[in-house]
């Protein structure tokens, strides 16, 4: 049973990393295509933007990297 928790935490962390390797990716993505790194009024357009999938991807990298049981 231990072996498998471990696993899972380990996994948990893998996914947790690429969230946030993915997060830092999209704004270099960001830079290359418009020139800048965010622009918050990006955030109010009804359209998927890189700041929005930056941030949701950052959250959940660090929820999923951060959270305890």
């Amino acid at each position: 049973m231990n072996t498998a928790v471990n696993i899972f935490k380990k996994l948990r962390n893998r996914i947790a990393f690429a969230f946030i390797f993915f997060a830092f990716f999209t704004l270099v993505d960001e830079y290359v295509k418009e020139g800048y790194i965010f622009d918050v009024r990006d955030l109010s357009t009804p359209e998927i933007t890189h700041e929005k999938i930056f941030l949701v991807t950052l959250l959940a990298g660090l929820i999923l990297g951060l959270r305890k049981k």
